[in-house]
């Protein structure tokens, strides 16, 4: 299968996999760069865990009203940058604080 990137996906560090759930998933290059700069971060099994919950919906309202349609988005990054996978979960159980 191939899978054709635009510049903002090459720009975000977005792996082919990510490309591949995040357009199966319905979730937008917007969404993943907010995600990454409001999401909050957990490093946990080798990697980077931005999440968008309700805590951020209410700490940054006011700066991007856009998070509400984001919650239980995550994205999950290497540490050299790339986006590894993305997706959708409104429990945070699994995610360590």
């Amino acid at each position: 299968m191939t899978i054709y990137m635009n510049p903002e996906q090459l720009f975000l560090g977005l792996t082919n996999h990510a490309v591949r759930c995040s357009s199966q998933r319905g979730i937008k290059t917007k969404h993943i760069a907010n995600l990454l700069k409001f999401g909050r971060k957990n490093y946990q099994n080798g990697a980077i865990y931005y999440s968008i919950g309700n805590k951020e919906i209410a700490r940054y309202k006011n700066i991007c009203p856009a998070l509400k349609e984001m919650n239980g988005m995550h994205v999950v990054s290497s540490f050299t940058g790339n986006v590894i996978t993305i997706f959708r979960n409104k429990s945070f159980r699994r995610i360590r604080d």
